[in-house]
């Protein structure tokens, strides 16, 4: 037996609101980030919202989540770069109330080791 596809989210979804990709942007699942660098910042998030998608019960958006990874920040010889790495967010709508609660975020970095 095979899974249906994922069904595309849109603006006639009962679970979308106008509001709902800013809404998204709560919080990230910090801990593959962190093994990146000595020192992970967190510098922002991108979710597309008007990409999401209804896989069973759960609701998932794309997202860019972007870093700055720094490496021996206590040395003279301090090396840093920004970079991002795809992300997946799962989160449940409420459209009447207009609140999004994100469940995880799941973030591959496995371009980083590659």
């Amino acid at each position: 037996m095979t899974n249906p596809a994922p069904m595309q989210l849109t603006q006639r979804s009962p679970f979308w609101f106008p509001e709902l990709p800013d809404k998204l942007v709560e919080r990230p699942d910090w801990q593959p980030l962190e093994e990146l660098s000595n020192q992970t910042l967190f510098e922002g998030i991108e979710v597309y919202g008007d990409a999401a998608v209804i896989e069973g019960d759960a609701l998932i958006a794309p997202a860019t989540i972007y870093v700055r990874l720094t490496y021996d920040p206590n040395s003279d010889d301090v090396v840093s770069f920004e970079d991002s790495y795809p992300a997946r967010v799962f989160f449940s709508s409420d459209s009447k109330e207009k609140r999004v609660t994100v469940n995880k975020i799941h973030v591959d970095t496995t371009s980083f080791f590659q």
